[in-house]
């Protein structure tokens, strides 16, 4: 454990859908090797609208890092402090939350708040008229990948009894998935086969418990890729190396899906630990691997050995914690 003082911001992630909860997950394990306190909206010390230096005096005066809160962007930060601030970055081909439509417009808004470190869960993004790397190359101040990670002792494998899923949403960014959607029963016919769609609306609005009887969230969700063989998805026309894929692969399922920003560098290596589709071959390829499970298992435990080994939580904030080290 480091004598590292840090004040986090982020809203408390615990109970919601999606990224809050991984990243809540992420907060805990960073919490167990260094002292922590939380004041971000949810937390019992949050007070809405407090200037961020006010908060460090009342809650943490002695703190060397603060994570500063999801949306504070716009909020130029503190001159003449001891502590330095923060931030993570999810998407990066838009802000909508602040109504900015391209990555370009993010970044200036980025630079300009005076941040001392940035850390991006996606490093490349695809999919637009920009290079993959320029987003990356616009930010100003220094600037670390940190990859989403997933929490090993929840996302594990369990008897396997369904061959084939769809978990996910779909829209016009997600083009296999809405293929997968329309076609998942008819191309594995014959086999065990489940089609959800994900909850919609706003993030901090996606509670467990609000949607646990119409969707599968929270543990159900869990246990249902436990039990689940073939994880089939896209990663967005941006090509993000999601979430999903961290947890697919941590159940020991095959994921299925088209090439993630960064893949071998994260060790999603085609037909080693996943298994690369586009539009067009989806179907045969997921009937090749129906039709061959050995294959489909070899390769989803090599997934599953890579995630367990290189993007679990814990050695997740061992890599933060090293960089606010430095």
């Amino acid at each position: 454990m480091t004598d590292l003082n840090i004040l986090w911001l982020t809203h408390k992630g615990d109970g919601y859908v999606g990224a809050p909860q991984t990243q809540y997950g992420f907060e805990m394990e960073v919490a167990k090797q260094c002292n922590c306190k939380f004041a971000g909206e949810g937390w019992s010390d949050y007070k809405p609208n407090e200037p961020l230096q006010e908060t460090v005096k009342r809650v943490m005066p002695n703190c060397d890092w603060v994570i500063d809160a999801d949306n504070a962007l716009h909020l130029p930060k503190p001159d003449n402090r001891q502590y330095q601030i923060a931030h993570f970055i999810s998407d990066i081909h838009a802000k909508h939350y602040y109504g900015l439509a391209s990555p370009v417009a993010y970044a200036q808004m980025v630079n300009q708040t005076g941040y001392d470190k940035l850390f991006l869960r996606y490093k490349l993004l695809y999919g637009t008229k920009y290079r993959p790397d320029a987003f990356w190359d616009w930010l100003k101040p220094p600037k670390h990948w940190l990859p989403w990670s997933v929490d090993d002792k929840a996302y594990e494998p369990k008897s396997k009894e369904i061959d084939v899923a769809f978990i996910g949403s779909t829209g016009t960014c997600y083009p296999i998935r809405n293929l997968i959607k329309e076609g998942l029963y008819y191309v594995a016919r014959g086999y065990k086969v489940l089609v959800s769609e994900a909850p919609r609306g706003k993030t901090y609005e996606r509670t467990v418990e609000s949607l646990k009887q119409s969707h599968i969230v929270g543990e159900n969700y869990r246990n249902t890729l436990g039990r689940t063989r073939i994880l089939v998805f896209d990663c967005s026309i941006y090509r993000y190396p999601l979430q999903k894929l961290y947890e697919a692969m941590a159940c020991k399922c095959l994921a299925m899906c088209n090439e993630p920003g960064g893949a071998k560098e994260l060790g999603f290596v085609d037909g080693e630990t996943y298994v690369e589709i586009n539009e067009g071959d989806w179907e045969e390829k997921l009937g090749h691997y129906l039709e061959n499970p050995e294959e489909a298992q070899r390769i989803a435990y090599r997934g599953m050995k890579n995630v367990l080994m290189n993007h679990n939580h814990e050695l997740r904030a061992k890599q933060f914690l090293e960089v606010l080290t430095k």
